[in-house]
């Protein structure tokens, strides 16, 4: 069977390049920039570059199809909520040229996609999540300033924003907010890019991901990660993880929503164990294939080759057993927590930040028990290159370039 990959940029589409390419299937890996990594594994068949949803749903959906034309896939898996999202409006016609991969209902999509509608789920499950403000009018947070609690997070209400042009662009990182005095400049740098967002307070402890695949809301594979580094120390994803017994708390509340929202195909279900009473309270629902995917796979959970086997046979067996205390390092990502780190710890924060010393000292093991990397494979080493090639381009001073048509090309074998 050949397969379509989407966002070859991530991590996320490398591990799966890696995992179905290795069981011999023929993969083509697609992006909307020439420097995608995975288009250039030597597990990748082919690769094509498509526009951007950034730029225009329509452009798109239109290079999307041509891709899809050339190569003539048998299956499509979308990989980012950004695609997915773009895919939406034209996905009849993408299914007429592809079976496309499982995926959720576009009702449970719309509840996992927004983070407003994912708390109103939770909360009428009785799971706990951050006590949370929602204004309806960007005037109002003034009022609110000497009512909260500091520091707070104001998040963006989706990762993913449908613009009024017709383009999907990212709603980018939360603010952080440590004195009522700040509270309104916070909320509206990120109210312009991404409106109404939310208000929580900040929740200190671990960050934990529950990783599920679904067959229309069965249960059949799940694993469980506890983040050892963030790529921002402050919150985000992580550079460093390992892999876990599965928090029974966490399973059951992940289990809960995902299971009201008839989940089918891949999710993960984050959360942080509250230090100041060991409540796990709920972070967000990706509705789709997450950045630490290499440690799953690395540990005995190969999501990418069970969501295949469910979209090929319409079933896949159950996958709950695999290897505790494995750890995965995202090695540019690392590279980003370092700077971070070094910058210092930022002025107001409360929480645990980690050294400058000592960050430097872990950030020099190359190696240890059970450490595998999720970008730098000595037998695979082209992506890796890739992705800092792709990375120095964007550093560069952008200018305006002309529309082209997506282009096409073959990728060399190994």
């Amino acid at each position: 069977m050949s397969i379509l990959v989407t966002d070859a940029s991530g991590n996320h589409a490398l591990a799966v390049v890696r995992s179905l390419g290795r069981r011999g299937l023929r993969i083509i890996a697609a992006d909307g920039r020439r420097c995608g990594q995975a288009g250039f594994s030597r597990f990748c068949a082919a690769r094509a570059v498509y526009p951007s949803p950034e730029h225009g749903i329509d452009a798109f959906l239109g290079g999307l199809c041509r891709v899809l034309d050339a190569f003539r896939p048998e299956l499509l898996m979308p990989m980012t909520e950004q695609t997915i999202l773009a895919m939406t409006a034209g996905r009849g016609e993408i299914e007429s040229r592809v079976r496309l991969a499982p995926l959720p209902s576009p009702q449970a999509l719309r509840v996992a996609f927004d983070k407003q509608a994912t708390i109103g789920l939770a909360a009428t499950l009785g799971i706990a999540v951050p006590r949370t403000v929602v204004l309806r009018d960007p005037s109002d947070v003034a009022a609110l300033a000497s009512r909260l609690s500091y520091p707070a997070v104001i998040k963006p209400r989706r990762s993913e924003c449908l613009t009024a042009d017709g383009r999907v662009v990212p709603g980018g990182a939360p603010e952080y907010c440590f004195r009522a005095a700040d509270l309104e400049a916070a909320y509206l740098s990120v109210h312009r890019r991404s409106p109404l967002p939310l208000i929580q307070e900040f929740i200190p402890g671990e960050g934990y991901g529950i990783s599920t695949l679904y067959d229309h809301g069965r249960l059949r594979a799940l694993f469980a990660h506890r983040r050892l580094r963030m790529i921002r120390p402050t919150g985000s994803g992580s550079s460093l993880r390992e892999s876990v017994t599965p928090p029974p708390d966490m399973v059951a509340a992940a289990r809960a929503l995902l299971e009201a929202l008839q989940w089918h195909g891949v999710a993960m279900v984050e959360f942080k164990r509250d230090a100041r009473d060991g409540v796990p309270r709920l972070m967000e629902i990706n509705g789709r294939f997450w950045n630490s995917l290499p440690l799953a796979i690395a540990s005995g959970v190969d999501f990418p080759f069970l969501l295949y086997t469910l979209a090929r046979d319409g079933a896949c067996p159950p996958c709950f057993e695999y290897r505790i205390g494995v750890r995965g390092r995202w090695l540019a990502g690392d590279v980003k927590h370092l700077a971070q780190v070094l910058r210092g710890r930022p002025a107001g924060w409360t929480d645990r930040y980690p050294s400058r010393l000592g960050t430097v000292l872990e950030f020099l093991k190359p190696g240890g028990r059970d450490l595998h990397y999720d970008d730098l494979w000595l037998s695979d080493p082209v992506p890796f290159l890739a992705s800092l090639a792709g990375a120095a381009l964007r550093a560069l001073p952008r200018r305006a370039e002309p529309r082209r048509l997506p282009a096409l090309e073959e990728a060399p074998h190994a």
